[in-house]
């Protein structure tokens, strides 16, 4: 097994409905698969389902690791407070001294084999104010062990202006044939690269044909955005996000597999 993901962080975005959790599902089950303890991050606190559903058949979610942090009275919004995470009854910043799986209580995530999922934290009530503080965790929650972490972000850009990239290896940009997939994709690509130092690719999802795919790839091409791979429109996962059930049966084995080979290469 190549070990080039060990330790990694890998944030995942794009625009709403390009199928980010179903891509960080099939990246997720396939890393998996090569050997690799996976940690799947849901950082997208408006998706009531989000990677639970595609994940696994139980009916109860995860208590959300916002909770595990000390709730909203102790994790503040990063744009209003740039401060590092804490654990609860301590100063120190998680990213100085790494969480071990061990020291989180189960109920926090739902494991299967060696993939481990967390759910941040999900809007539920009226006036409950913004998702900030799960920005937080997103951007900091990081977890000794070898363990290659996909962080399932929430839509569009805004996780930019909190700075959730900070302690990210890569990104991952999913692009579906829409026109403002491609934008975001440009946006997310420029705003990067003024941040410095973080990697940029671009995943086409859900195209149906050779043509549109060669399209895309140029257009992507000419918007300065490298691209990683291509995952075909199938039946199966449409079907599984619409019924919010666990994706069973894929013809994108192959696609997926190689685009892990391909990520392999990228990170250092």
């Amino acid at each position: 097994m190549n070990n080039k993901l060990k330790n990694k962080r890998i944030l995942i975005c794009g625009k709403g409905g390009s199928g980010k959790s179903s891509v960080v599902s099939l990246l997720g089950n396939a890393l998996v698969k090569k050997g690799y303890k996976t940690i799947l991050l849901d950082a997208d606190a408006s998706n009531p389902g989000g990677l639970f559903h595609l994940n696994t058949e139980n009916k109860k979610a995860p208590k959300p690791l916002i909770d595990f942090f000390g709730g909203r009275t102790k994790v503040t919004c990063p744009s209003d407070d740039p401060s590092p995470l804490t654990r609860i009854g301590s100063d120190e910043a998680v990213i100085d001294a790494a969480i071990k799986l061990s020291e989180i209580p189960k109920e926090y995530s739902l494991k299967k084999k060696n993939l481990t999922l967390f759910q941040i934290g999900k809007i539920k009530q009226a006036f409950e104010g913004c998702d900030g503080p799960m920005s937080k965790i997103a951007r900091d929650f990081i977890v000794k062990g070898g363990f290659v972490t996909l962080i399932d972000m929430e839509a569009g850009i805004e996780h930019f202006g909190r700075g959730v990239e900070t302690n990210v290896d890569l990104i991952v940009v999913v692009v579906d044939p829409v026109f403002e997939s491609m934008i975001i994709a440009e946006m997310v690509a420029r705003i990067s690269e003024i941040m410095g130092k973080k990697k940029v690719v671009a995943l086409i999802n859900k195209v149906n044909s050779k043509r549109v795919e060669t399209i895309m790839k140029k257009d992507l091409k000419e918007r300065n955005v490298q691209y990683l791979g291509t995952i075909n429109y199938d039946d199966e996962i449409q079907t599984a996000g619409f019924e919010g059930k666990m994706i069973v049966n894929s013809k994108a084995g192959n696609q997926v597999n190689k685009i892990i080979d391909k990520l392999e290469t990228l990170v250092k």
